[in-house]
């Protein structure tokens, strides 16, 4: 489906002498013929007749539209990286028209385009490059906020919520792939940073679970033993909750133990960046819990 603004087929009032019937009427002409190329499918042939209308005099309307229905042709043949150029360069010269909206909606639309479809097929977690998501969420999110009640607003928060589902997705792979290698340090901190990115997703017992575990992996006793009060008052039905005075008394006595022998019983110096961030005084929304 394409989204068209068909309008204004005719020269800006106002335009010096040199605007001509002979050359509005060429100029109309083309880009109805392009708009039935583009309409068609025929996007190469419908590139090229805007390509062409773009070299006509600039005061005429529809040359500025050409610019955006290139954007149009060059998105609809997956040239994604061009029609975000394309789009920018309208929003940038034609500031406050009515079409700008469309062209920054296209532009984000584009940019989601970039981005990895699925990323459980793709390369090793630690090769892989979100930078094209990031970019697509900042776009999208600045789009919601600058036009909330644009008619592609809706569409821009069902991309907004696929590029936080990629992120989230991308997150909870690195934490299995350092699960499945016993890097705890990291599975620390990337369980901290998506608990803080994302609150309502990362907030689970599955997660608070191995946190736990990653925590007493690493001589955190005190953490665990919070993590494990938290299962306890939140999830009190399920195994886990059931099971979680038992951890406690468990780390509980290994600290005892530790103690006994003048060994370390608490955390090792070596703390991630995030090591100040407790999960379990935040809700699923990410607000303190008072």
């Amino acid at each position: 489906m394409f989204l068209f603004l068909i309008a204004g087929l005719t020269a800006c009032g106002g335009a010096g002498p040199q605007t001509t019937e002979s050359a509005v009427a060429e100029a109309e002409q083309v880009y109805v013929d392009g708009m039935e190329h583009l309409s068609g499918g025929s996007m190469i042939e419908a590139e090229q007749e805007f390509q062409k209308l773009l070299t006509m005099p600039s005061y005429l309307t529809v040359t500025s539209l050409a610019l955006l229905r290139l954007g149009d042709a060059q998105f609809y043949q997956a040239k994604h990286q061009e029609a975000i150029e394309t789009y920018q360069s309208f929003a940038q010269r034609h500031d406050g028209s009515e079409n700008v909206p469309y062209a920054v909606f296209m532009s984000a639309k584009a940019q989601v385009e970039l981005a990895p479809g699925d990323l459980w097929f793709m390369p090793p977690a630690e090769e892989l490059d979100l930078s094209a998501v990031a970019q697509a969420r900042s776009q999208l999110e600045r789009f919601i906020r600058q036009y909330p009640k644009s008619r592609y607003t809706t569409e821009a928060l069902v991309l907004r919520d696929r590029c936080i589902d990629l992120e989230w997705q991308h997150h909870s792979y690195v934490v299995g792939f350092y699960v499945e290698r016993g890097k705890w340090m990291g599975v620390v901190f990337r369980l901290h940073q998506a608990m803080q990115l994302f609150p309502a997703r990362a907030h689970t017992l599955e997660n608070y679970a191995l946190l736990a575990r990653a925590y007493t992996e690493l001589g955190w006793r005190t953490r665990a033993i919070e993590v494990w009060q938290a299962i306890a008052t939140r999830w009190p039905a399920t195994a886990e909750g059931q099971r979680a005075t038992a951890e406690m008394n468990e780390i509980r006595a290994k600290i005892e133990a530790a103690r006994a022998k003048g060994e370390p019983a608490e955390m090792p110096a070596d703390l991630p960046p995030t090591a100040a961030f407790k999960p379990e005084m935040q809700d699923r929304q990410g607000r303190d819990i008072d």
